[in-house]
């Protein structure tokens, strides 16, 4: 159900949401579902590959593949509540840079990578440019957290393949050895 706001009127509350929260909220009263801690039941036990699926019985292939894929679920949440933060914090380090990418402009001949720099290691700077810096590298590693899910859901579904087709063959085999 989508819900309006009514114009001109003030909402303390929302006043001390940091832009996560206010994106998330928004997107939520337009019925977007985050899959979080809150959706989802993941089996931590779980999300540890055993050494030889072949000898997993079924069921528990499908455990593990539930685990995993709902871990995927929950990273990808995860993700993209890490690109807002990292959105939040460049807005707070380019208005920390700017009087002083200003004042290089002005009253020196530097190229962008050398006011960069400059910029960057000036001590009211370098804390936010590190901080977004923290948060970028942060989404690469999530990123890799995601694609390593994938190849052990690929592991997983690969087992349920090899198995349904091993179960095929031997029921064609029963078949025409039954003729």
């Amino acid at each position: 159900m989508i819900k309006t706001k009514k114009k001109g009127k003030f909402n303390p509350k929302e006043a001390r949401l940091d832009y996560l929260d206010k994106i998330e909220n928004d997107l939520e009263r337009k019925g977007v579902i985050f899959f979080d801690e809150k959706r989802l039941n993941i089996e931590q036990d779980l999300l540890t590959l055993p050494y030889d699926l072949t000898d997993l019985p079924a069921k528990e292939i499908g455990d593990y593949l539930n685990a995993f894929t709902q871990q995927k679920m929950y990273l990808r949440t995860l993700l993209g509540r890490v690109e807002l933060v990292v959105e939040e914090k460049r807005r707070v380090y380019i208005n920390v840079c700017d009087p002083h990418y200003r004042d290089f402009s002005q009253n020196t001949k530097l190229s962008e990578t050398s006011k960069d720099k400059l910029i960057n290691g000036l001590k009211e700077v370098k804390p936010y440019y590190e901080d977004f810096m923290d948060f970028k590298n942060k989404i690469k590693i999530i990123t890799y957290a995601i694609q390593n899910i994938e190849d052990a859901i690929f592991l997983l579904s690969r087992e349920v393949t090899r198995r349904n087709s091993d179960f095929e063959t031997e029921n064609r085999n029963y078949n025409v050895g039954g003729r």
